[in-house]
């Protein structure tokens, strides 16, 4: 065996370790976080913030993307098992819907950073425009002109032949030869990755101006008020360690499936062919976890957000249910003796036998 074999053995090797093992390993935990997710989202404490929402709705696309599109990733790249390679209508539906799914799920975070500057807005018409109801609008519409704006894979995608990584002629559902093949490369690499990243740094960067300007005029404010602002900073904390993900995660995938357009006619020999196959499962890889690590974002950078699943988690344990009850019934009579200090006490006798 040649060491060029020797190598290209290796490249595959280590292409398939990416494509099945890490995925494997991280399937689990992203069900439970995706889960966890849910469970906080819809919480009382978070249910009436507008940012939530949108968090909650990209996580029911992540949903998809861990339970559907993982799983059928990893039957597809690791073991060539996908009916979309002999079924041309399952071909155009499976692509069409995985692009766009994943697409809205970025649309959404990027949407809720526009939400936190319209929050932080020193204007009061601004920030008026922060709502549940309009974030239900935005989320209608993004879905909706997502799915429209990738409908033309349904009418350019087909089953095509192509050498793999072992040297074989193997059916794969792509778009058409040409010119359509750069094409959606492009409209992907800016509908998934250029537009949210560039919107999400944009209005990141003005929430964060707003943010020092509300400081400055801002220097005495109501216990109520301090709340709420420590509620928007742990949210603000969230949205910038999942904006850093997405951007960080999509823009090489999105990169390299630009350059494979470019160079689909190309000769390649069989160890170039396996380099750029190595490259193309650690890019689509890495991709996943822009869609399941989330909750582990926003354990680690919310307060907030922590403290609902440790109440989550600890009211599932009968024994503790009795302490979080007598600790909110406690929380609230000091909340209310602080708002209103002209209220009597009124002490409760323990009852003796």
């Amino acid at each position: 065996m040649s060491s060029i074999d020797v190598a290209i053995n290796k490249l595959n090797t280590a292409a398939w370790i990416v494509v099945l093992v890490i995925p494997l390993i991280s399937f689990v935990p992203g069900v439970v976080g995706l889960i966890f997710n849910v469970l906080v989202f819809t919480r009382p404490t978070l249910r009436r913030e507008p940012c939530a929402l949108y968090f909650f709705s990209s996580t029911c696309f992540n949903l998809f993307v861990e339970f559907i599109v993982l799983p059928v990733r990893i039957l597809s790249n690791g073991f060539a098992i996908d009916m979309a390679f002999k079924n041309l209508a399952i071909c155009k539906i499976e692509y069409y819907s995985f692009y766009t799914v994943r697409a809205i799920s970025c649309w959404l975070i990027a949407f809720a950073c526009v939400d936190r500057y319209l929050h932080s807005s020193a204007n009061v018409h601004i920030r008026r425009m922060s709502s549940v109801k309009i974030a239900r609008v935005l989320i209608g519409i993004t879905t909706i002109a997502m799915f429209i704006l990738y409908s033309h894979m349904l009418v350019y995608y087909e089953i095509s032949y192509a050498t793999d990584q072992f040297g074989k002629i193997v059916p794969s559902c792509n778009g058409q030869k040409g010119i359509y093949r750069t094409f959606i490369a492009f409209w992907h690499m800016v509908f998934y990755s250029l537009c949210p990243c560039f919107l999400m740094l944009l209005f990141g960067s003005l929430t964060l101006n707003n943010i020092r300007q509300r400081r400055r005029v801002l220097s005495l404010v109501g216990e109520g008020n301090r709340f709420i602002r420590r509620t928007d900073t742990h949210l603000l904390r969230m949205l910038a360690a999942q904006m850093l993900i997405i951007i960080i995660s999509t823009l090489p995938h999105s990169i390299y499936r630009l350059y494979a357009s470019f160079t689909s006619n190309m000769p390649r020999n069989s160890l170039r062919i396996a380099q750029e196959n190595l490259i193309f499962q650690t890019v689509n890889t890495i991709a996943y976890f822009a869609h399941t690590s989330s909750f582990y974002l926003y354990t680690l950078t919310g307060d907030v957000f922590r403290k609902e699943v440790i109440k989550i988690v600890a009211g599932c344990l009968p024994h503790h249910r009795n302490h979080i009850r007598m600790f909110h019934v406690r929380t609230n009579q000091i909340t209310v003796l602080q708002r209103y200090p002209q209220i009597p006490v009124i002490h409760h006798a323990s009852t003796q036998q």
